[in-house]
């Protein structure tokens, strides 16, 4: 499962990724009467000014607040275009909410939402690419149910945040890289002295990746945050980090590894190589929310294989009643 952060800040997150995907129209005609300001702001600053609430619908018409940006409709008029008949009225009979009445039939499904000619650098992004794939999603589920609920809404939002993908990250290192010694008492001992000192004796405070991430996301996206600093602050923070498990990794290369211990070795030496990539991935929040999390994503399972890898290493100093991790 992908990280998920709290409905708070995933309602900001999601109006980020409607935002970074371009602001989208109908079939391929421009209303130009209605001037909407958002379109030339920085989607951060457009996101953190809308309320994050799923259940918000400000003008009463039935379309939640976020579903208004989706459809460039107004979010505090329930008749944006003065027909008579509500946004959610003329879109569940497939009629353009932006275009007074009668003429207002909108002839496919598929010309109801048409990705903006705009090609910005934010549409670059992994999340425009996510944007395009919620609205087909959203456009799809409306299609086959037409009037959607409030639980139709929120499912279609979790579900779609909890399958965003995962960044694939070959690892660098094979065996051949290692210089490998006989498994013999000496190097054995020797090896476990210089695994104790690098990941217990004089193992620093590591930085605490998980809260950094989730104050970065609070920083970014939740205006009614505490947070102190800036946006460079917390990507210093990433950077250093990524230095320093990237270093490590350099070090954990470097040793002289009994050949016993080998294959569960480069299993770290790949793992904190990985995770220096992933941390640089999440410093990204601010720009590519959804390449952030996959990030975090990485991360995670990255963390999980390189004390996995630990363990093995400790099972093979059992065999030698060496303990270095407990």
């Amino acid at each position: 499962m992908a990280y998920l952060p709290n409905k708070k800040i995933l309602g900001l997150i999601v109006l980020t990724l409607i935002i970074f995907g371009g602001w989208f129209y109908f079939s391929k005609q421009k209303n130009n009467q209605i001037n909407y300001e958002n379109e030339k702001a920085e989607p951060l600053v457009v996101a953190r000014a809308q309320n994050s609430d799923f259940e918000l619908d400000s003008d009463g018409d039935g379309l939640k607040d976020w579903e208004e940006l989706l459809w460039k409709t107004d979010p505090k008029k329930a008749d944006t275009d003065g027909d008579g008949a509500t946004d959610n009225e003329e879109i569940a009979q497939n009629r353009d909410p932006l275009k007074p009445g009668p003429d207002d039939k909108i002839s496919k499904m598929e010309d109801l939402v048409a990705a903006s000619e705009r090609k910005t650098e934010e549409e670059q992004t992994v999340t425009a690419g996510y944007a395009k794939k919620f609205l087909s999603a959203y456009l799809m589920l409306k299609r086959e149910k037409g009037e959607l609920t409030a639980e139709d809404k929120q499912d279609l939002v979790e579900s779609f945040m909890e399958n965003v993908g995962t960044i694939q990250s070959p690892d660098k290192y094979k065996v051949s890289d290692l210089k490998t010694i006989p498994s013999v008492a000496s190097n054995i001992a020797g090896y476990a002295e210089t695994m104790k000192k690098l990941f217990i004796t004089d193992t620093q405070d590591l930085t605490d990746i998980t809260k950094l991430y989730n104050n970065f996301l609070a920083f970014l996206y939740d205006e009614s945050s505490d947070g102190d600093g800036s946006i460079s602050d917390y990507v210093d923070a990433f950077s250093l980090a990524a230095d320093n498990y990237k270093n490590t990794g350099k070090t954990l290369l470097a040793l002289q590894v009994p050949d016993g211990a080998k294959n569960a070795h480069l299993e770290v030496v790949n793992a904190f190589n990985n995770i220096s990539q992933a941390l640089m991935i999440m410093a990204e929040a601010h720009r590519d929310p959804i390449k952030a999390m996959m990030g975090q994503k990485l991360y995670d399972e990255q963390m999980q294989r390189g004390y996995d890898a630990l363990l093995l290493i400790q099972d093979f100093f059992d065999e030698y009643e060496i303990v270095v991790f407990e």
